[in-house]
C-alpha cells in the first residue's frame, strides 16, 4: 500500500473516533464511508473497521464500567452473539459487487433515518425489543461493522440517563466487535496486512478519542450528526451507481 494511504488510515481513524467520542456511537459508520474505496475489498474495511471499534470501546467500557446498565445489554449481547457468525459466513461468501449495492443501500437507509426519522420512532424497553435490536445490530455489525443504529435506537429509552447509555452502548460495542474479530478470523478474514492497516490507523483513533473529550462540552453534536448524516447519503450513492 503506498504510503498516502497509511496516512488516509490515520485520517479516517481519527474521524471514527472522534465522532464515537462525541455521539457515543459512529465509528463504524464513518470508517465505513470511507475505507472502501481504498482497501483491496470491502471484506477488509470491515474488518480495519471492527479492530478500531475493539480498541476505543474496550477503553470506554472499561472506564465507564461503574456505569453499565448490564440486565439491558443481556438480551441485546445474547441475541448478536447468534446473529453475528451468520452475517460474518455471508459476507466472506457474497461478491465484491453484490456487498457494495448491500452496503449502499445500508448507508443511504440509515441517514435518511437519522435525518428524519430519529426522534419520531421511540422503542419500549422490553426484552423482546432489546432481542430484536441485538439481532439487527448483530447481522450489520457481521456484514459491514455498523452495528450501531438498533442499539442507538433501544439504548435511548432504555438507559434512564446519558452517562449510563454511554457506558452502556460501549460495553455492547465492545463485546460485539470482539466477538465479530475472531468470527473474521476463523473465516479467514484477517490478514498481517490488515493488522498493520489497523495498527497504524489505531494512532489516529487514540487522537481522535483524546480531542473528542477535551472538547465534547463545546461541539454541537447534533450538528456534527447532520454532516456525517449526509456524507453517508454520497457515500451510499456513489456504492449504489
Amino acid at each position: 500500500m503506498e504510503p498516502l494511504h497509511y496516512i488516509f488510515i490515520i485520517l479516517v481513524g481519527f474521524g471514527a473516533a472522534f465522532v464515537q467520542r462525541v455521539s457515543g456511537f459512529g465509528l463504524g459508520i464513518f470508517a465505513m464511508m470511507f475505507l472502501p474505496h481504498f482497501l483491496p475489498s470491502h471484506t477488509a474495511a470491515a474488518t480495519i473497521s471492527c479492530l478500531f471499534s475493539c480498541c476505543t470501546t474496550t477503553y470506554n467500557s472499561i472506564k465507564y464500567r461503574k456505569n453499565v446498565a448490564y440486565k439491558t445489554a443481556i438480551p441485546m449481547l445474547a441475541a448478536a452473539l447468534i446473529s453475528i457468525p451468520v452475517a460474518v459466513y455471508f459476507a466472506a461468501k457474497v461478491s465484491a459487487k453484490i456487498f457494495e449495492i448491500l452496503l449502499g443501500s445500508v448507508l443511504v437507509v440509515l441517514s435518511v433515518y437519522f435525518l428524519f426519522f430519529n426522534k419520531k420512532i421511540k422503542i419500549r424497553p422490553t426484552p423482546v425489543n432489546g432481542i430484536i435490536a441485538g439481532t439487527l445490530g448483530g447481522a450489520l455489525n457481521g456484514l459491514f461493522s455498523t452495528g450501531g443504529p438498533p442499539a442507538v435506537l433501544y439504548l435511548t429509552s432504555a438507559a434512564p440517563d446519558n452517562i449510563t447509555y454511554f457506558a452502556t452502548i460501549q460495553f455492547y460495542f465492545c463485546l460485539t466487535n470482539i466477538y465479530a474479530t475472531a468470527n473474521r478470523a476463523i473465516n479467514g478474514l484477517i490478514t498481517a496486512d490488515l493488522l498493520l492497516y489497523a495498527a497504524v490507523g489505531l494512532i489516529g483513533c487514540l487522537a481522535g478519542d483524546l480531542l473528542g473529550r477535551k472538547i465534547f462540552d463545546k461541539l454541537d453534536a447534533q450538528k456534527l450528526k447532520y454532516v456525517i448524516y449526509i456524507g453517508m447519503i454520497i457515500s451510499g450513492v456513489l456504492m449504489l451507481f
